[in-house]
């Protein structure tokens, strides 16, 4: 299963969920079936990845802008709106690599 560690997991997941979101995440053999990748497993390793790209206390209110447009990018997913759930996800790219 996939663990996030660093900034590089993090771009990579990224361009990984924009890829496959939110139901064509490919099956992989050699996981079981309850380790596969889904979207909500895919926004929750992208949530851990916002601790990791800014670990600092001071950092708490960018955090949680990060959070709060992952938060409207799946929500677009689990609604059908994939065109505006790939914007947001975009818009988090650009910031998430931004002071």
């Amino acid at each position: 299963m996939f663990v996030m560690r660093t900034v590089d997991d993090l771009w990579n997941h990224i361009a990984y969920v924009r890829g496959y979101a939110p139901d064509l995440f490919p099956k992989e053999d050699f996981l079981t079936d309850d380790q596969q990748m889904t979207l909500d497993r895919a926004f929750e390793q992208l949530h851990q990845g916002v601790s990791i790209a800014y670990p600092e206390a001071s950092l708490e209110e960018k955090r949680q802008e990060l959070r709060a447009i992952l938060d409207r990018s799946y929500v677009a997913y689990r609604r059908g709106e994939d065109i505006a759930a790939g914007h947001l996800l975009n818009e988090f790219e650009s910031l998430i690599f931004k002071q």
